[in-house]
């Protein structure tokens, strides 16, 4: 659709919008008052003729009645007048009556007549006691010809006006395509290459400013075409010195990416040497936790049967004594002064005690092994048949094999009896718990003894898996010693007390359940996080709530 042809649509769909508006308003304005006259008038009528025959149809005076009708009668848009008395009976009629004086003829207004007859009835009442009624017909066919009329020289109107504002249309768009045009026509001619082109630029209307700023470009265009073509021949001149430049700048990256594979194989390899040396330094730990371990018992073994086999041979020579006191080969009181200097009275209690320090002290060594050995086994084992556990329950019987003092104050949040169940070993989850919390009872006894210590265990909703922490209120960790907590036999309390296994099995615990521990220290206390996964149906309705 051109330029053109949307002025004149346009210019004529406004006008002929502003002057429907007009029109509508027009002839509702007429419509509007000449009902209201008419409605006006015929209430007005009625009630002035219905006071006017009251005295007359009272005392009935029907000659008086009927003069009074026929001379309403006299008025040119009066189709019918009837004067009806109480019982409904016609006292007096003049004009084209209806066939029947029914309510259901009669219009709520002049508006809703569709006969052209509007019928309208006055009461004859006296005292609020209605005596009878009148009934007058008034003629609407003449304004409602009227009003027709008017209508019709209005659309004539209409028509006329949109003509005229479309001739008006036309000539103002034939005025503005006209520039239009000649822009268009020097547009496509710079489109085919051709740059000397020449636009009127005079005027002072908005089309001369666009012209002489369509003649500011091709001149920009014109430069702009000068300076590229210089720009181009400089640039052919520095592609000739590129090639050369790129080959040196390759042997570079190529020497250059050498380097990198040379250093990145170092890199590897000291890489495998951290690795091997962080290995060496673990097993180094769990060798020097070890020997510290058997050590020690091992010691006290060797001491206490070199001590029994010092009180054997003094028993031996304390036989041998009363032997030769029994063959009166020795006095009596030589054996009496023998038993006091060599304390024999006290070799029994001696002896009984050496033996069973010696035997705790290889039952520990029995225990050390045992626990390298059980540890080594778990370690490689592989889990299976893992089955549905409500968590409170693990943690419920953990404290239960622990048995914590009264003193301590243990407290369980009650969002961890509200947990889904969790997938996993019963048995292995009651040792992971009774690990964490047994850690926090030792802590709590090595704390400051004058402060009620307390262990707080919460629960956290995750979606598909749940976290429960185990915080003390003890002494802490040292921060240096922090990374070293599920290193094997790592620990803190004194020897003898503990192998640092604990927290190793723990560690190996929640990773073959898939799931995370996390342990943060201050002096304020320990925090240990546990997080284990759901079962599988909880999960999938956690992540579709």
């Amino acid at each position: 659709m051109s330029l053109r042809l949307k002025t004149i649509l346009g210019v004529a769909l406004i006008e002929a919008i502003l002057l429907a508006i007009l029109l509508t308003l027009t002839l509702n304005y007429l419509e509007t008052t000449n009902y209201q006259g008419l409605n006006q008038r015929a209430s007005s009528t009625t009630q002035l003729f219905a006071s006017t025959v009251k005295n007359a149809v009272l005392s009935f005076d029907l000659a008086t009645v009927d003069s009074f009708t026929q001379e309403l009668l006299h008025n040119s848009d009066i189709m019918y007048v009837a004067v009806l008395g109480d019982n409904g009976r016609v006292l007096s009629s003049a004009g084209n009556l209806p066939e029947s004086f029914n309510t259901a003829i009669l219009e709520m207004n002049a508006q809703s007549v569709t006969d052209g007859l509007y019928d309208v009835r006055a009461p004859i009442s006296e005292s609020d006691i209605e005596f009878g009624s009148v009934w007058i017909g008034f003629d609407l066919t003449g304004l409602l010809s009227q009003i027709k009329d008017a209508k019709n020289w209005s659309m004539l109107i209409v028509l006329g006006e949109m003509l005229l504002v479309a001739l008006f249309s036309y000539l103002l768009g034939s005025y503005l395509t006209q520039r239009l045009s000649e822009l268009k026509n020097a547009a496509d001619t710079i489109a085919s290459g051709e740059r000397d082109v020449h636009i009127s630029t005079h005027g002072k209307d908005e089309l001369a400013s666009v012209a002489a700023a369509f003649s500011n470009m091709i001149q920009a265009l014109r430069d702009s075409e000068n300076k590229t073509a210089t720009y181009q021949k400089r640039l052919e001149e520095a592609n000739q010195t590129l090639e050369s430049k790129v080959a040196r700048r390759t042997a570079d990256l190529v020497r250059s990416n050498d380097q990198l594979r040379e250093i990145n194989h170092q890199l590897k390899q000291t890489q495998e040497k951290l690795v091997e040396s962080e290995k060496m330094a673990s097993i180094g730990t769990m060798a020097a936790g070890v020997a510290h371990e058997i050590n020690n018992p091992i010691g006290a073994v060797k001491s206490n049967l070199k001590m029994c086999q010092e009180y054997l041979n003094t028993y031996q020579k304390w036989a041998d004594i009363a032997e030769q006191v029994i063959h009166q080969s020795e006095p009596l009181e030589t054996l009496t002064h023998w038993k006091k200097r060599h304390y024999a009275d006290e070799l029994y209690d001696d002896f009984s005690d050496s033996f069973a320090d010696a035997n705790d002290c290889v039952q520990r060594v029995i225990n050390i092994v045992s626990a390298l050995q059980q540890y080594s086994s778990y370690s490689q084992q592989t889990r299976q048949h893992f089955q549905s556990i409500e968590i409170f329950t693990v943690i419920d019987e953990a404290l239960n094999t622990l048995l914590p003092p009264t003193s301590l104050k243990i407290s369980i949040a009650a969002n961890v009896y509200q947990l889904p169940p969790v997938m996993g070993r019963y048995e292995e989850l009651v040792m992971l718990f009774k690990e964490v919390l047994k850690n926090a009872l030792q802590a709590c006894e090595r704390g400051n003894p004058d402060v009620v210590h307390s262990i707080d265990v919460e629960g956290e909703n995750n979606g598909d898996s749940c976290t429960i922490t185990v915080k003390d209120s003890g002494p802490g960790l040292p921060r240096e010693q922090g990374h070293r907590v599920y290193d094997p036999f790592f620990t803190t309390l004194p020897v003898g007390q503990g192998m640092g296994l604990g927290l190793t099995y723990v560690y190996d615990i929640a990773r073959h359940h898939q799931g995370e521990i996390q342990l943060t220290s201050s002096t304020h206390g320990t925090t240990v996080a546990v997080t284990l996964l759901y079962q599988r149906d909880h999960a999938v309705a956690n992540h579709a709530s």
